[in-house]
């Protein structure tokens, strides 16, 4: 039994506030966001260093407490 699909209308739910047309800053009609990307050109190496080094320490804080209580409860 085949039912027939639904047509619905399209309509624009929210709209941006009127100042956003005077805005030329990055983040769209709502402004910049947190989550804007760096320029294309831009580098990220300082970045990834730096959470490299954190997930390296973090899991070496987490294999020592795996061996302390390894060796201690056993």
């Amino acid at each position: 039994m085949k039912f027939p699909k639904e047509k619905r209308e399209s309509r624009t739910v929210v709209t941006p506030p009127p100042e956003a047309l005077q805005r030329v800053d990055g983040g769209g009609p709502w402004g910049p966001t947190q989550f804007d990307l760096p320029d294309r050109s831009g580098s990220n190496g300082q970045t990834i260093l730096i959470v490299v080094l954190v997930g390296v320490v973090v899991l070496l804080i987490l294999a020592g407490l795996w061996t302390f209580a390894y060796f201690r409860f056993s």
